[in-house]
């Protein structure tokens, strides 16, 4: 990161105190053990400040400007030396928010997701959301987004991106100089709603086909979610890639999904998932159907607890994971004691929900400060 970045980071105290405005954060420090060698312990230290100035611009028109950045430290107990541990400094948000009584308009680094699903989300499209993060964080994206608010009920939304690093269900970034698009629709139905999706983008495989490295990739999806004294929600995504002149892949997801909730006690939510991936037409690759199912139990035994365990199968490798955690909130402050049980490693993909880059048995304790 530059000087110049660096340098804005540790004035944001002192800028936001003269202009009225405080300063907000996170700081959180997580201890993760895997096993018992010291090459098995992680520490990782993350502070997000953000500095937020929210106004009138005009008797029918709102901002809202975002600046969050993030710092983390990363380090394994056999780390020799401080200078041997993973240092990120890198903005988080940084975005202008425009709001009027139907519309709203969003520039710079933000967030976007949307669907019903919950674990298991063909229209992860534009973050990096994991279930077994207790920070709950992901990263964002570029650009400009605008939404629309209807009457009648319905909402639309487009955006107009930056090409990045891949997200989501992504394998390849996007290629330099161009831009991607796309937009969504949601139609509220009766006791429900039901979402139409569209991207489009040009990827770079230059490092995959040297000789034809542009990959022109669209997607469209179709969800929809009802309470039917039940909650009932169906998420689904085609994709269909192409090079210049051959056809590189097609693909479809779809997640059907539902819970609810037995009143004992506080209550026990109770959430199941089960996905299938669909891949064909692809001279790279086989034929071949992946089936993925997932499944969560939460209850809060007081106000300040909740326990919740997460369980998931990935059907073709026969791999399984065990995500159980208990977490305390205060006002400012919450911990977060976790167990996972797992027999594949982070790098095996996203669809073994892992992202600690371990494997097997280990346990993890956060603990996050917000002021």
């Amino acid at each position: 990161m530059g000087r110049l970045a660096k340098t804005l980071f540790f004035m944001l105290p002192i800028i936001s105190t003269f202009a009225g405005f405080p300063l907000v954060g996170e700081l959180s420090l997580s201890t993760s053990v895997f096993g018992t060698e010291r090459s098995d312990m992680q520490v990782i230290t993350r502070y997000l400040p953000a500095f937020e100035v929210t106004n009138n611009l005009t008797d029918s028109w709102d901002y809202d400007l975002e600046f969050r950045w993030q710092l983390s430290w990363t380090s394994f107990l056999d780390t020799p030396a401080l200078s041997e541990s993973t240092i990120q400094f890198e903005p988080y948000r940084i975005a202008l928010n425009l709001q009027s009584s139907h519309s709203e308009y969003i520039i710079g680094l933000q967030k976007i997701n949307f669907g019903p699903a919950k674990i298991l989300r063909p229209l992860m499209w534009f973050d990096t959301l994991d279930p077994t993060d207790p920070l709950n964080l992901t990263s964002g994206v570029t650009g400009i987004s605008a939404s629309y608010y209807y009457d009648f009920g319905w909402s639309s939304r487009a955006w107009l991106l930056l090409p990045g690093e891949p997200m989501g269900w992504e394998a390849f970034p996007g290629k330099p100089g161009t831009l991607e698009t796309g937009g969504r629709v949601e139609i509220p139905r009766n006791r429900g709603q039901i979402g139409v999706s569209s991207h489009f983008r040009i990827a770079d495989i230059s490092d995959f086909s040297p000789d034809d490295p542009d990959l022109y990739e669209g997607r469209i999806g179709l969800d929809g979610f009802w309470d039917v004294g039940v909650g009932l929600w169906v998420e689904s995504v085609y994709k269909h890639q192409e090079l210049s002149v051959d056809p590189f892949l097609d693909q479809i997801q779809a997640t059907l999904g539902s819970d609810y909730t037995i009143w004992i006690g506080s209550g026990l939510h109770i959430m199941a998932e089960h996905m299938l991936i669909r891949s064909w037409n692809s001279p790279f690759i086989e034929d071949q159907t992946l089936q993925l199912s997932s499944g969560m139990i939460s209850y809060s035994p007081s106000m300040f607890d909740q326990l919740s365990i997460l369980l998931f199968m990935n059907w073709e490798s026969e791999t399984p994971l065990v995500y159980l955690s208990w977490r305390r909130s205060y006002d400012s402050i919450r911990f977060t004691l976790a167990a996972l049980y797992t027999k594949v490693s982070g790098s095996a993909g996203r669809e073994s929900l892992v992202t600690t880059g371990s494997s097997g048995k280990g346990i993890q304790l956060t603990v996050a400060y917000n002021h």
